[in-house]
């Protein structure tokens, strides 16, 4: 069972009340409210549900969890796409818009009641989590999706980690492009010293991510796993060469010289081969990969968890509750483990389930919202807490 909610009852929470969307994939160009406990989607395939919990969390996050590529989201034939949302918290109300022009090049606005704001001032409004098939991904996919999903952990509890981790990648352009370019060894050197510096900040910060979330990972992989499923473990994997994990004045040391030692290599190769780049999240159970020994169910689990610890910490951190989104939810969790994350998280934060099977929305309670839609409309919706219904 899930012991604990994620922070403590008495901490603010924070709400979407309604979404506007235009020219968002199948939806129609309409506005959506929503409840402030949970929501249940309800609808056939294709009926627009995953497209509307995709437009909440690009609203809150700036990106999908069905693609990367922006382009995708555009209704067929145009090249932008709209969205604004209130949300609300203990304090203010606010209002969040953008314009994006899916280009190339791509193009955002992004506004806070009104006023264009940058990125990391709009990321750090409302951070949505989602549970979601894609996440299987982030167990079995390459090592750029984990490494994503900590970059975005660190970001979510020290905003200046995403210009740190910007500053790296720039800097490895340039280590590159001067390696491609035959630089000389000066030109090579001087940007050899600011990158090792900037790669051991990366490192620092994602692997005292990784150990933040490990022991919240256990207990959400206990609470979801059946009876006798093997432990899982969490570790970030670095190179075997870096000396004094812990000590990032070491770690940097331990880069400069690798750096230095590797340049002809790296030239031959044409790009630079060791740092943050190519590291990993690694889930292991009983020293194997999670994917050779576990069930696709249990890998769903495993997501889920990492989904639902990172949520703990984040939501600890700020000291409020954040929404949460389970797609497809009765194929993602099974029933026991459904039920129990409706009744222990669904008390203090926002929930949005979307399911074809309208018995779900049975777990909406006294105080859900169930909206169901067709061919990208809201045809109907029920607050059963206000006990009234609307139709569209």
């Amino acid at each position: 069972m899930l012991r604990r909610p994620p922070v403590e009852d008495a901490a603010s929470a924070v709400k979407i009340t309604q979404i506007s969307v235009q020219s968002f994939r199948n939806l129609e160009d309409a506005s959506y409210s929503f409840g402030d406990v949970v929501n249940v989607l309800l609808g056939a395939n294709g009926a627009g549900k995953t497209s509307l919990l995709e437009a909440l969390v690009i609203l809150g996050n700036l990106r999908s969890f069905r693609t990367a590529n922006l382009r995708k989201v555009v209704r067929h034939g145009e090249n932008v796409f709209r969205l604004s949302g209130t949300i609300k918290g203990s304090q203010r109300t606010h209002r969040l818009e953008q314009i994006v022009e899916v280009g190339p090049p791509l193009s955002r606005t992004l506004r806070i009641d009104g006023a264009v704001v940058s990125v990391e001032k709009y990321l750090q409004l409302v951070p949505i989590f989602a549970i979601t098939s894609h996440d299987r991904e982030l167990v079995t996919g390459a090592p750029d999706g984990r490494r994503a999903f900590l970059d975005r952990f660190a970001f979510l509890q020290r905003p200046q980690y995403l210009e740190e981790l910007r500053g790296y990648r720039r800097l490895l352009r340039q280590r590159n492009a001067a390696l491609t370019g035959r630089g000389s060894e000066e030109e090579i050197d001087a940007w050899e010293n600011p990158l090792a510096a900037a790669a051991a900040r990366v490192v620092e910060a994602r692997h005292a991510g990784a150990g933040q979330l490990a022991a919240l990972f256990a207990d959400m992989w206990k609470d979801l796993s059946s009876r006798g499923t093997p432990a899982v473990t969490i570790e970030y994997r670095i190179e075997p060469w870096i000396e004094a994990f812990e000590e990032v004045e070491k770690v940097e040391e331990s880069y400069r010289r690798r750096y230095n030692e590797t340049r002809t290599r790296d030239r031959q190769m044409g790009f630079t081969v060791d740092g943050p780049h190519r590291h990993d999240l690694s889930l292991k159970t009983d020293g194997r990969s999670v994917r050779h020994v576990l069930s696709t169910g249990q890998i769903k689990g495993v997501a889920a968890a990492l989904r639902l610890a990172s949520l703990t910490r984040v939501e600890r951190e700020r000291n409020e509750h954040l929404p949460l989104i389970v797609d497809d939810v009765d194929a993602e969790l099974d029933g026991g483990a459904l039920t129990l994350l409706v009744q222990r998280l669904g008390k203090q934060r926002q929930l949005f389930l979307s399911s074809t099977n309208e018995h779900v929305a049975e777990l909406a309670g006294p105080q859900g919202c169930r909206i169901w839609l067709e061919n990208g409309s809201c045809v109907f919706r029920e607050n059963l807490r206000d006990d009234r219904s609307i139709h569209r």
